[in-house]
């Protein structure tokens, strides 16, 4: 299959599965992996981070709870640079949609596909409300998804603080050797 044909084929399944209820189609997940595979990171970031009736593909499957759409999406994708791009190309983001609904699994799946600074950051952006994710999960009253953020994001911080002090000290230790080198030559 040419790269332009699975392109166009990408376009249409997505076409079809986002389509508003009851008329939206649910890919062909061996289909879906195929032709997510003959494309390069950037040719898949450009088709899905296009809205389809209003949304990207990843908020439709966030807002349906389509645990396994959201996996083949993210992990098709080689970066979780790239994957965070996707999940946070406009302000409402995807994770947004799935707590808002309560779709704890799903927001798992999201949080689980980043770095730690990553899920800080992604757990940061603010809706078009002012809310972050956290806050959304606990204003709908999901309090399930908003303890099983919190806990991502207090792992996700002390990940980021033990690094932060690793990286302090080998640069400690590395200004000690280049002083203790540059005395005894």
């Amino acid at each position: 299959m040419s790269r332009r044909s699975a392109e166009k084929l990408l376009q249409g399944m997505m076409t079809q599965y986002t389509k508003h209820w009851p008329s939206s189609v649910y890919p062909d997940m061996k289909k879906l992996r195929e032709v997510l595979t003959q494309l390069s990171d950037q040719q898949k970031l450009h088709i899905l981070q296009q809205k389809y009736s209003g949304w990207i593909p990843l908020r439709h499957a966030a807002y349906r709870d389509h645990t396994e759409i959201i996996s083949t999406l993210l992990t098709s994708l080689q970066s979780s640079a790239d994957r965070l791009k996707l999940l946070m190309v406009y302000k409402g983001t995807p994770l947004h949609v799935a707590v808002r609904f309560g779709r704890t699994e799903s927001a798992k799946m999201m949080l689980d596909c980043l770095t730690a600074d990553q899920q800080i950051q992604l757990m940061s952006v603010q809706n078009r409300w002012d809310r972050t994710a956290i806050q959304m999960a606990e204003n709908e009253g999901h309090t399930d998804t908003a303890r099983v953020l919190t806990k991502y994001r207090q792992s996700a911080l002390i990940e980021y603080q033990q690094r932060a002090e690793r990286s302090k000290k080998q640069q400690q230790q590395s200004r000690l050797q280049k002083s203790v080198s540059g005395r005894f030559p």
